[in-house]
């Protein structure tokens, strides 16, 4: 069975102070009767005290802080035993270089309030003079940021080979009566590590990291002794969970639709007359290949056409061309559509007193969308 972070594991003996938080955090009966319901009702079985009978000399490396680290500090080394009594004499200590720069002893139970630098090596001896096993610290694990407020995710960065759990508890201060403030905890959630690769783990939680919450990493290998006695190295990553994940990026705008590139045609011309013009106007077909406008403008040869339509090689003193008749349709999309021209005031002067005209029509494409397109200008001829 999985077990919760030090400062909970005590709870399962309940009558064991919780040493792991130093001497002023306790838990309170409740917290720690929820802690066990929470262990026992949801943990995977890959556990670092899976199999592990008789005694066991616990080296644990504890680094960071919880959301009140001016209640309890967190960082610590500590060497303890389990599943012994009485309890032997232990010792632990840090050596940088071959030289111990701290080391404290003990009954059971031994603890400095440093953490070891990356490179150090932290040793567990008992009795005093006798190393029962020693690991050189490499500052792991790690905890991704985005193992915060809010998300269920639990990953980061371990030592390779290891097992790895993780959990969360709730602390907040409580002022018993007549006493002094102190620390509690409630709402412990184990981690479901559900991926471990390499260096690297993943999995999540059951509910999302609340506010006020203090997250922990732990990796841990254990080392059979022989007969009943197992060297168990854990390592720990505490972290208050005081951030709130940051917002997804917003979704990158959908590219722009793909425009159809406008074209078109006149469909063939029948032969009109000026009679026949002057009576109804000028009948034609147009064709498209989408929804858009039609406009159609004849106008009489000779004069300078709209610089849509009009020649390079025309004069720019050249008069503007006489406009005789304009007409405009619409297409629903792509076919071919019948535009009527209508004679203009001074289109119908024109084609009354006139016997032969020569005149040029522009027929001039539009979409909604910004498209327009100009056909080559077509000639024609009217007799009366």
């Amino acid at each position: 069975m999985r077990t919760a972070p030090t400062y909970l594991r005590g709870a399962c003996a309940l009558g064991q102070r919780i040493r792991a938080l130093g001497p002023r955090i306790w838990l309170s009966l409740g917290a720690a009767v929820s802690a066990l319901a929470l262990v026992g009702a949801g943990a995977p079985a890959a556990s670092a005290w899976s199999d592990i009978h008789g005694k066991v000399f616990v080296l644990e490396v504890v680094e960071g802080e919880n959301t009140v680290p001016e209640y309890g500090s967190v960082a610590k080394t500590v060497a303890r035993t389990e599943g012994s009594d009485p309890q032997p004499q232990v010792a632990v200590s840090i050596v940088k270089n071959g030289i111990t720069v701290y080391k404290e002893e003990g009954q059971g139970w031994a603890s400095v309030p440093q953490v070891p630098q990356a490179g150090e090596t932290v040793v567990l001896e008992s009795p005093v003079g006798h190393v029962v096993g020693s690991t050189v610290y490499d500052g792991m694990p790690t905890i991704d940021p985005s193992t915060c407020v809010g998300s269920t995710t639990f990953e980061g960065e371990n030592t390779s080979g290891f097992t790895v759990e993780g959990s969360y508890v709730i602390d907040s201060l409580v002022t018993p009566y007549k006493k002094p403030t102190e620390l509690a905890q409630s709402g412990f959630q184990q981690a479901q590590v559900k991926s471990l690769t390499g260096t690297s783990f993943g999995g999540s939680f059951l509910q999302p990291i609340p506010a006020g919450a203090t997250v922990t990493a732990e990796e841990s290998l254990k080392t059979p002794l022989g007969g009943e006695e197992t060297y168990l190295y854990v390592s720990e990553r505490v972290e208050p969970a005081n951030k709130a994940c940051p917002s997804a990026p917003p979704p990158p705008p959908p590219p722009p639709p793909l425009v159809t590139p406008l074209q078109g045609a006149l469909v063939a011309l029948r032969h009109v007359t000026i009679r026949q013009v002057l009576k109804g106007g000028w009948h034609d077909h147009v064709s498209i290949n989408q929804a858009g406008t039609v406009t159609q403008d004849l106008y009489l040869r000779d004069g300078k056409l709209p610089a849509v339509a009009a020649s390079s090689h025309k004069h720019h003193k050249t008069p503007p061309a006489l406009l005789l008749a304009r007409g405009t349709a619409q297409a629903g999309g792509t076919g071919t559509v019948p535009v009527v021209l209508k004679l203009t005031a001074a289109g119908r002067r024109k084609l009354k007193s006139a016997h032969v005209i020569d005149a040029i029509l522009v027929t001039t494409l539009r979409t909604s969308n910004g498209q327009i397109d100009t056909l080559s200008p077509h000639s024609v001829t009217l007799k009366r």
